[in-house]
């Protein structure tokens, strides 16, 4: 079974010419306006699953019935304490009551990484051999940090983007041969479609980015059974790995 990815980088702009591969497929973030400007047509017919963060917003245009779109994804482990701004702000009230947000599946218990943040794991990220013993470091190092954080967040584990979680999601959910990635740039350009708040270039780097570079290409390591098919046209996309394949 072939699987795709859709994130709102400017390569999602391939997928109309891959969608008819695929029958399902997992869309990442306020993707309306995307759906709208590929066509509704590359979209139906097919098991759609909407990931989404704490900071996301739900599918207009009446998309979840129209598309059949069974829940909605979150990397929430307890959505009633999670799902909270720091102002307290219940964000789950802005998602349509008829459509089932879920929390974090038990086969996801233990992945990702301890509730820290970026910018405390990143200089960690090239001392280790893999993701899983980075992560074994970061717990045995830091506890206090730890609990302070996940207190603070309500998190009990970390990913850094939705989208690296996504992946990590399909990964763990799906038996596969393909994965297939569209508009996963980690923001080294502009997306698809222009958000306001989302019109980064190939410039813009922080903690999440990096750590979304460094998590991926973990994946693609870890799962070396998989073949991984990629949209992105960025440089830091360039792996020399078995596995890995720029489209």
């Amino acid at each position: 079974m072939k699987v795709a990815i859709l994130g709102r980088g400017i390569s999602l702009k391939e997928y109309s010419n891959y969608s008819h591969l695929f029958k399902k497929i997992y869309i990442v973030g306020r993707f309306y306006k995307e759906i709208k400007k590929i066509g509704i047509k590359h979209f139906e017919g097919k098991e759609i699953i909407h990931v989404v963060s704490r900071t996301d917003r739900p599918l207009r245009n009446n998309y979840y019935e129209k598309l059949n779109i069974p829940y909605i994804q979150t990397p929430c482990h307890n959505l009633k304490k999670q799902f909270r701004g720091s102002n307290g702000k219940d964000h789950l009230k802005k998602f349509p009551k008829d459509v089932k947000l879920k929390e974090v599946p038990k086969c996801m218990k233990e992945r990702g990484y301890p509730p820290l943040s970026g910018e405390d794991i990143i200089d960690f990220i090239n001392k280790f051999n893999n993701y899983k013993e980075l992560c074994a470091f970061l717990e045995k190092e830091f506890p206090k940090r730890i609990k302070k954080i996940g207190k603070l967040t309500r998190r009990t584990r970390y990913w850094p983007t939705a989208g690296v979680f996504c992946i990590d999601l399909i990964l763990n959910e799906n038996k596969l041969k393909n994965l297939y990635l569209f508009g996963l740039d980690n923001y080294t350009t502009l997306t698809y479609i222009l958000y306001k708040s989302h019109e980064f270039t190939d410039t813009y780097e922080n903690s999440g980015t990096k750590m979304a570079f460094y998590h991926i290409k973990e994946m693609v390591k870890e799962f070396s059974n998989i073949q991984f098919h990629s949209t992105a046209k960025s440089e830091k996309f360039k792996w020399d790995l078995p596995n890995w394949n720029l489209i």
